[in-house]
């Protein structure tokens, strides 16, 4: 009788000098968890939402990251694209409004910064101050991370479909805030990001010295493989993405909400939600409302097929079909190569 090539099923080994089960397991887990919950970077709450409705959106953008993973690329890699059509977008409006001739006493009236001394200095240009949007910049306002805070009180935050019109009006410049500016509102969880580096090339080495070996991979090693492949994808798409934001950065303007220029207040009547009062009070919910609210909010934060539609609109002189390819092609390459790590096993 020929002798069987299969591989012999083993049962759950102990711990007797070699590597037992649980300790694979284990490790498994602990690098999957590493490489899907620290690696997220939600979007930011709204300013009344509370602690654990928050919590409860990122846990369920967490779980989609574990049964999903691709959609959450999907949702990264499209977060991208539209962080360079932001940037296009943006500095070709800076770059229009620089070159109109500006009455400076209507754009300095605008201003809450101290940029009275620039008055008296004849000579000084602001306009030579430029720095540019950067791609930092744009996700912070991708995330909902730039606002307007009028005198009388209220907070609108900025839409990526906001930036051009109040550009163009001089309302927001793009020397109102920084790079430093969003790394320091930023929570960049170092401890975090220093595990999941350790964690994960222990992980791999191990993976290659049994392969150099000859010693047998399990099926769950190759899946926490891909989640690896995934996770290191998912660092590059967001890589200037701020993570664990919770307030945005505010840009103090010179007028009360109603005295806000009539085109510009029509243009935000159209995101009501945008609007919310420096006094509002968090809300006090029962555990179901902020379970459901908490569902809203983590479907808010994630990617959805309508808003390509909205984008063609809004980067109507820099979007093209071919984006669009490209973009799908290279979500259809990730999936194909997360779904091949795991037939491989």
């Amino acid at each position: 009788m020929a002798a069987s090539n299969s591989t012999a099923l083993v049962s759950w080994q102990l711990e007797d000098g070699g590597r037992s089960t649980w300790a694979l397991v284990w490790s498994c887990l602990v690098t999957i968890f590493a490489c899907t919950w620290t690696v997220l970077h939600p979007d930011l709450p709204r300013r009344n939402s509370p602690t654990v409705r928050v919590f409860i959106a990122n846990f369920l953008y967490w779980l989609l990251a574990i049964f999903f993973p691709e959609y959450v690329f999907v949702h990264a890699s499209y977060g991208l694209y539209r962080a360079i059509l932001l940037k296009q977008m943006c500095n070709q409006a800076q770059k229009t409004r620089a070159l109109e001739s500006v009455d400076r006493e209507s754009w300095l009236s605008k201003r809450a910064r101290p940029l009275e001394q620039l008055h008296n200095q004849v000579s000084t240009d602001p306009h030579l101050f430029r720095t540019e949007w950067t791609f930092r910049k744009c996700f912070c306002i991708l995330a909902g991370g730039l606002a307007l805070q009028t005198q009388d009180g209220w907070i609108y935050i900025l839409r990526p479909s906001d930036m051009q019109p109040f550009i163009q009006a001089g309302i927001i410049e793009d020397v109102d805030f920084h790079d430093r500016d969003v790394e320091d509102r930023a929570k960049s969880d170092s401890l975090g990001k220093a595990f999941t580096v350790i964690q994960t090339a222990w992980f791999l080495v191990d993976m290659i010295a049994r392969w150099a070996n000859s010693l047998p991979v399990s099926p769950i090693e190759l899946a926490t493989v891909a989640y690896i492949a995934c996770g290191l994808l998912l660092y590059a798409m967001w890589w200037y993405k701020p993570k664990d934001m919770t307030t945005p950065i505010t840009v103090y303007v010179r007028f009360n909400r109603e005295d806000m220029p009539t085109q510009l207040l029509n243009h935000t009547e159209t995101n009501p939600r945008g609007w919310v009062h420096i006094r509002a009070q968090i809300k006090k919910e029962t555990v179901f409302s902020i379970f459901a609210q908490g569902i809203r909010f983590y479907r808010e934060a994630t990617w959805q097929i309508e808003d390509m539609e909205s984008d063609k609109a809004i980067y109507a002189s820099h979007y093209k079909p071919s984006h669009g390819c490209i973009v799908t092609a290279v979500n259809t390459f990730v999936a194909f190569l997360y779904c091949g790590i795991h037939l491989a096993g």
